[in-house]
């Protein structure tokens, strides 16, 4: 039999794998060619919808794909750093503040997007249509739902939606909603199709493949603290940061010591860095790159929920945790009660005392730091982005 004659299709996850008979090799061919994300950012919404699709986009990018990121005008100090993962930028025009229109009755996070749903979707059907044919839309922004995804609808177009919330319906062909939250498997029952894939829990957290890189680099923590991470993402526009760094000063504990992380979005940088200067052992990291090996090397983070929930999680670190937006209690109440984190509520009630009381009962119980450590271990692997590309591209 003449073999040459044969040419050999394998269908894999991730694309088609084809033999070239002339360079003698499979070649890969990725069947996702574009992607265009609509996510937006700021000192009010926080970095993290921005952040885990950085690292969706930046998946894709491995397996040959493009992606482009469409945000508001008001985002544009942003776009050195997505362009800087290697993606591009078109921003959609604000309307002038006086002219904006009301949105009382259009849920609770309407005023984020400073104009309607209608025309952010005719802003951005323009870009796409500029842009040029795309395989996806990934949209992860609490102002829009299944209206917008409608009216951005095209042929082929499939849209991947990022929801925490679960209070709005989606016209979506996946679901994404990567928090550990009770009865999970209910929550999207009545707001996506029964067609549309719902990829749900931590499992499918988008994080940083350094994360991943990091926990195979993890030993085995005793329990005992020696080291404390304080961040609370890119934004903190309370200043909690400030509140967990005198809690911990408070102690009086000089052996001890903190990492504390501010993002660059942080507006009181200047006064976190005065305060750190006062307490021994403190270092202070303004948008750090490397808060994978930081919480790898802690033995304790103080914190609030979002991304950084999972981060903390598959580095196994031990957490007290309190709330900065209401979207966020589910997640965390979860971890309490998976025995993963010192949950103690609110940020808008929790004071310094109690940051310190808090603190104090962790570092007279050496064993329960650690089971904390293994639980969260147990719940987040790093390697969801890479679950998430395959599922869109089977």
């Amino acid at each position: 039999m003449d073999w040459s004659e044969f040419q050999v299709l394998i269908v894999v996850a991730d694309g088609l794998i084809g033999y070239d008979r002339g360079q003698g090799r499979c070649r890969v061919t990725n069947s996702m060619q574009q992607a265009v994300f609509r996510v937006d950012a700021s000192v009010q919404m926080g970095m993290g919808h921005l952040t885990r699709c950085l690292t969706l986009a930046n998946a894709l990018a491995e397996r040959g794909a493009k992606s482009w990121f469409l945000l508001r005008s008001h985002a544009a100090g942003l776009v050195a750093l997505v362009e800087g993962n290697g993606h591009d930028v078109r921003l959609l025009p604000d309307p002038p503040a006086e002219s904006r229109p009301e949105t009382a009755e259009a849920g609770m996070y309407a005023h984020w997007l400073p104009t309607t749903w209608q025309r952010d979707a005719e802003q951005t059907s323009q870009a796409m249509d500029r842009i040029g044919a795309a395989d996806w839309l990934i949209v992860d922004h609490y102002a829009l739902d299944f209206r917008w995804e409608s009216a951005c609808r095209r042929d082929v177009l499939k849209i991947l939606a990022i929801d925490d919330l679960a209070d709005r319906q989606h016209d979506c062909d996946i679901l994404l909603d990567q928090n550990l939250v009770r009865e999970m498997r209910a929550r999207y029952r009545d707001r996506v199709a029964e067609t549309s894939m719902q990829l749900l829990g931590p499992r499918y957290a988008l994080l940083r493949p350094d994360f991943a890189q990091q926990r195979r680099m993890l030993t085995s923590r005793s329990g005992e603290i020696g080291r404390i991470l304080v961040c609370y993402g890119g934004s903190d526009p309370t200043n909690e940061t400030a509140k967990a760094v005198r809690a911990i000063g408070s102690l009086g504990i000089p052996s001890v010591e903190v990492d504390v992380i501010v993002g660059l979005s942080n507006p009181h940088t200047d006064s976190i860095m005065r305060l750190c200067s006062g307490l021994s052992g403190a270092r202070v990291y303004r948008g750090a790159n490397n808060i994978a090996e930081l919480m790898r090397r802690a033995d304790l983070s103080i914190g609030a929920g979002g991304v950084m929930s999972w981060e903390r999680c598959c580095l196994g670190l031990p957490a007290v945790v309190v709330d900065i937006a209401e979207n966020q209690v589910g997640a965390l109440t979860a971890l309490a009660d998976a025995g993963a984190a010192l949950y103690l509520g609110s940020a808008t009630e929790v004071t310094v005392e109690m940051f310190a009381e808090g603190l104090l009962s962790l570092f007279d119980s050496a064993p329960r730091v650690r089971t904390m450590g293994e639980a969260a271990f147990g719940l987040v692997d790093g390697e969801g982005r890479n679950r998430v590309v395959a599922r869109m591209c089977d």
